[in-house]
């Protein structure tokens, strides 16, 4: 009789749970051991493993639990299982090229855009005469149905455009900073532009309050964005946050990021000052990354192939610790000639452990993916 537990229901069907409807794929634990659960599990194992309660074991719960940690670094740097192919939706900021991306993540594969190269829209430099000649003739013309040679070869344009046209977006990203770097600004649209009436600063040092007086309406706040730009004076250019804001006088503060040639810009130098602020925070693009992060520790400790692997390779880190320990004497003085101790004996034998697991996992015992080809 099938039952809940077997996530099958009475008609033999399976039985899934959303993870919260339309939106970005997330990660849910729920239905997983719990990870304090497993992490037991292993200590318990090493413990009884060691002959604890049999005899003294003089490791400490700070041992047990770096056993458990060099264990799961060490599959992480071994096992192409501790990452799992995966996309993320990334929302890029007008004239922005560097974002920092989240520690798991530990590749980013590549960059896809929306479009062909260009903003969705209708405007001129936006429109694309065979992508509307393809929707004409095969979507809106009732009666009317492509075959999938004409299908194929519209597809084949498409990733041909994207590739001369900037649907493919040039990176770099660093494994290590967790920094990606787009070869590309996406384009400052969407800011309201304004005149300045003055533009003046209580002083040159950093940290001085630069104060902006405009013309017509603008509808900013504390701390919302603007940009100052091609201001011939040096130090004025640049990102600020609003510090404070008056509608009645029309007056804008924000304090300098950068030591400035003089306290105040005026005549033809105030003229040429560009000061803009985006009309909403909405992002200039949003594009998808096609990524590889690594599994968090409660999936892999719940693994079936990778919790054996995991248990028994903390189990021999935690010998070898205790071998150091016991090797410092070689016995005990006592009655009848004292105890010898096997430190050496536990040395020996937790390298060699260790090193067979770790050619263990060149055979994919933990069923990670195996190799393809190499060339070279």
């Amino acid at each position: 009789m099938a039952t809940l537990k077997t996530g099958l229901n009475a008609k033999q069907n399976l039985i899934a749970d959303s993870l919260g409807g339309p939106g970005p794929i997330a990660f849910s634990s729920t239905g997983l051991d719990p990870l304090d659960s497993r992490r037991n599990d292993i200590i318990d194992y090493i413990r009884l493993r060691l002959a604890d309660g049999i005899v003294d074991v003089e490791l400490d719960s700070e041992h047990y639990n770096l056993a458990i940690k060099q264990a799961l670094i060490k599959y992480r740097q071994r096992a192409s299982n501790s990452v799992e192919e995966s996309y993320a939706f990334l929302e890029l900021l007008p004239e922005t090229q560097e974002y920092i991306l989240p520690a798991e993540i530990m590749q980013v594969r590549q960059v896809f855009r929306r479009g062909i190269g260009s903003v969705t829209g209708t405007t001129a430099s936006q429109f694309e005469p065979f992508a509307s000649g393809y929707l004409n003739t095969y979507m809106l013309v009732a009666g009317r149905v492509g075959g999938l040679a004409n299908y194929e070869l519209f597809t084949h344009y498409q990733e041909q455009a994207m590739k001369l046209f900037g649907g493919y977006m040039n990176f770099q990203y660093n494994s290590v900073t967790k920094k990606l770097t787009l070869v590309r600004k996406i384009p400052d649209a969407g800011r309201k532009y304004v005149q300045l009436a003055s533009l003046t600063s209580s002083g040159t040092a950093i940290g001085s309050t630069i104060t902006l007086v405009y013309t017509q309406t603008w509808p900013v706040e504390v701390g919302n964005s603007l940009t100052i730009g091609n201001c011939p004076i040096a130090g004025y250019n640049g990102s600020y946050s609003i510090v404070s804001h008056n509608p009645g006088t029309k007056t804008v503060t924000v304090t300098a990021s950068s030591v400035l040639a003089a306290s105040s810009v005026t005549g033809y130098e105030l003229s040429r000052t560009q000061i803009s602020s985006p009309v909403s925070d909405d992002p200039a693009e949003t594009v998808l990354l096609q990524i590889y992060n690594y599994k968090p520790d409660v999936m892999l400790l719940n693994d079936n192939f990778v919790f054996p692997w995991i248990q028994d390779y903390a189990y021999a880190f935690a010998k070898f610790i205790l071998g150091e320990a016991r090797s410092k004497f070689g016995s005990i003085a006592g009655p009848q000639g004292g105890t010898t101790l096997n430190g050496t004996a536990l040395i020996a034998e937790a390298k060699e452990e260790m090193q067979k697991l770790e050619e263990d996992l060149k055979t994919y015992v933990d069923n990670s993916t195996p190799l393809t080809w190499v060339i070279g």
